[in-house]
């Protein structure tokens, strides 16, 4: 096998290659006009628009590159597009989130995009080396970005818990891969499905399965691996907040989705099982623990393990179809979280943190287009038609029912209606609740631009779904061979 990069692969990895520039670029930046905050932003944005163009420009490809270390697919283009999205997102609504902080921007920025190379570098991964160099170089961009307003004990209590768990899911992760190469003499993830397809079951295999999903489980906040979410959503910068919440989320179900689809499927009766009871306590958990929330951001991050759960039955499914509406979810998340997190972001005042219920009170009145964008985004959430959300759980319901687990599917049914009940006391807070505190809050221009391209993309993504779900059946089978109906149990 050949070692090293080719002159190709320089080529195909030209979104990586941008990211990285503008990343170092920001650094010089921050040095040479460390107080033009709007420069600053605008070069973050540049960034991460000339990367977004790079991405777009392959997103036919379908090749291996860096001797097989990463793949440059369908599967790959559809998460780096999610990510990149999700951070110029991220970027818009921390502008005047930073001003109020009186924080350095460049420094911000630069952890920002070196978290999205971290994320891109994950999706792509077909090697479980490659897979830790970018789940290593997204994770140490959160443990410092969760404690970047360091005069805020709470932003440092939720770095200093985020590392420990961390590196602590990180060492149990890493011991279940040392298994897998152990058993498989190889790290690359087709070869390793190649090889442990002609396996018998061993229960060395079984313990790094077990591993693994403990490991990853971290990342996507599965339950029982949840307990670091509610306090590290509730203290880190509430924008770093929103980018955790979704980027991080979607890159581990990247890594997760190649590991056991590619590395594993020969073994999949196995670790779906595990994947089943997995979601039904994380959505179950998730729900019923957000229903006494009065912190915003604790209610977010229990939905969020939630959602969590949700997307795991596209993987339970182990179709075409249930890895596919799996991606078209967290895309469609990105989008309703990321727009509710914008929102906690314009509660922030000199005067004010702004993360609790009650500071929503009259906000339709204050801020009448907020209000109105974050009844979208909990209608979404929800999964109530016609929005984004609906059609994601419809799909992973229906995936999950294809594959012979419809009881999975009517937990899912009666979860969401659960979670209507604390997405409308927010609803309530914002139209009936009279009483305010603090000063107005100010929509400036960029969280009023994020505002809007969550709520329209979670209004079209529920009227016409069409184009994401045909991209994500396209990533879906870029993974390879899946079974496209439903199997024997």
């Amino acid at each position: 096998m050949p070692v090293g990069l080719t002159a190709a692969d320089f080529a195909y990895l030209l979104p990586e290659i941008v990211l990285t520039i503008g990343a170092l670029a920001m650094l010089v930046a921050d040095v040479v006009v460390p107080t033009r905050r709007v420069l600053l932003t605008s070069l973050a944005l540049a960034v991460l628009t000339a990367t977004f163009a790079a991405v777009f420009a392959y997103r036919n490809a379908d090749v291996e590159v860096a001797a097989g270390m990463l793949a440059v697919d369908s599967f790959s283009t559809f998460f780096k597009m999610v990510f990149v999205g999700a951070a110029a997102l991220t970027v818009l609504m921390s502008h005047r989130y930073l001003s109020i902080e009186s924080t350095s921007p460049g420094e911000y920025h630069f952890l920002i995009l070196c978290a999205t190379l971290g994320m891109m570098v994950m999706a792509g991964a077909t090697d479980l080396v490659s897979a830790f160099v970018g789940l290593e170089t997204m994770a140490v961009s959160f443990y410092i970005l969760a404690g970047y307003i360091k005069p805020n004990p709470r932003s440092n209590e939720a770095a200093v818990k985020y590392f420990l768990l961390g590196a602590f899911s990180l060492a149990i992760l890493l011991y279940g891969m040392s298994i897998l190469y152990g058993l498989s003499g190889t790290t690359q993830l087709p070869a390793m499905g190649s090889i442990l397809a002609g396996q018998e079951r061993d229960p060395r295999l079984l313990l790094a399965i077990v591993l693994v999903v403990a490991g990853l489980g971290f990342k996507i906040a599965a339950v029982p691996f949840h307990m670091w979410a509610p306090d590290v959503y509730e203290g880190a910068p509430t924008p770093v907040t929103a980018f955790l919440s979704v980027g991080s989320k979607a890159a581990a179900f990247a890594m997760l989705l190649r590991i056991f689809i590619q590395g594993l499927q020969p073994h999949l009766a196995d670790w779906s099982l595990l994947f089943e009871v997995l979601a039904f306590v994380t959505m179950t958990a998730g729900n019923v623990a957000a229903l006494t929330q009065s912190n915003i951001k604790r209610m977010l991050a229990y939905s969020s393990i939630a959602q969590g759960g949700y997307v795991l039955i596209g993987v339970v499914a182990g179709t075409t179809r249930g890895v596919s509406a799996a991606l078209f979810y967290l895309a469609a998340y990105a989008l309703m979280q990321l727009g509710a997190f914008a929102v906690v972001v314009l509660l922030r005042r000199s005067d004010a943190i702004g993360d609790e219920l009650k500071d929503l009170s009259g906000l339709y009145r204050r801020q009448p287009f907020a209000a109105f964008a974050m009844l979208l985004f909990m209608l979404s959430l929800g999964g109530t038609p016609p929005t984004a959300g609906f059609i994601g759980k419809f799909r992973l319901f229906g995936a999950a029912i294809e594959s012979g687990h419809v009881w999975l599917a009517v937990i899912g049914v009666l979860n969401s209606v659960v979670s209507l009940y604390y997405y409308l006391r927010i609803v309530i807070f914002m139209y009936q609740k009279a009483e305010t505190s603090g000063s107005e809050p100010v929509l400036s221009p960029l969280l009023a631009l994020t505002l809007t391209i969550a709520a329209v993309g979670t209004v079209a993504l529920g009227v016409y779904p069409g184009r994401l779900i045909d991209a994500a059946d396209a990533s879906a089978r870029a993974l390879g061979p899946l079974p496209a109906a439903a199997r024997l149990r």
